[in-house]
């Protein structure tokens, strides 16, 4: 067993050294290197926001959670988006779905490809927690991450604390970049993703269609039973 494990790490290394990570590897140091694509998505979470006065908080978020969409997926939450929202949290709030690893998939990639739905979701969240925590800023933020847990777990604590510190420090470094760049706002970036959004819909509604046939059949069933 310990000789199939070395040769399995040795294998692991080799392979390593071969994948290419750069062509996947985005800039998310300072807006000031983001590509138009991250320009445009920081752009729209802050245009999203700003009408409930949380605009440089949803571009700050988008920033910290996907760099500004250039990692879109986090398999061990399940998160997904730009502001990667957790999907299982997701699936049960906006539907009436049962949760199944098929329609996680589905609301995932939905998720990734509809930005405006996205963002209704993560304002959604802030909105929830602003009243929940009545305006208390440092505490929306991590309950933002967190949920209740931080208050409850000294670990959670910590890791909502470093979220908060993150995001604070991005909505500041935003302050001076977004308004040298929000004069000419684009709406390139909604039209491509509402037009790929379509097939992800259609397969949701005829997911819709075939629970209500089947509950239909139940019921009739039971009709003739009786």
């Amino acid at each position: 067993m310990r000789r199939i494990f070395i040769i399995f790490l040795s294998c692991l290394a080799f392979g390593n050294s071969q994948i290419p990570l750069h062509k996947v590897e985005g800039k998310c140091a300072s807006p000031e290197k983001f590509n138009d694509r991250q320009k445009q998505i920081i752009l729209y979470a802050y245009n999203y926001g700003a009408k409930k006065g949380l605009g440089y908080t949803m571009a700050a978020i988008a920033w910290q959670e996907s760099c500004a969409g250039e990692y879109m997926v986090n398999f061990s939450d399940p998160s997904a988006g730009v502001y990667h929202a957790h999907i299982p949290g997701v699936i049960k709030k906006y539907s009436t779905y049962k949760d199944s690893n098929f329609l996680r998939n589905l609301v995932g990639e939905l998720l990734m490809r509809d930005i405006e739905f996205a963002s209704k979701v993560a304002l959604d969240n802030l909105l929830f927690w602003q009243k929940n925590r009545h305006g208390k800023y440092k505490e929306i933020i991590k309950s933002y991450n967190k949920g209740f847990s931080w208050e409850k777990s000294k670990a959670n604590n910590k890791l909502a604390e470093n979220y908060y510190q993150d995001v604070r420090f991005k909505v500041l470094k935003l302050k001076s970049y977004i308004p040298k760049y929000s004069k000419t706002p684009s709406n390139t970036l909604k039209i491509e993703l509402e037009n790929k959004n379509s097939e992800i819909t259609k397969m949701l509604e005829e997911l819709e269609n075939s629970k209500a046939q089947a509950k239909k059949r139940q019921e009739k069933i039971f009709i003739l039973n009786e």
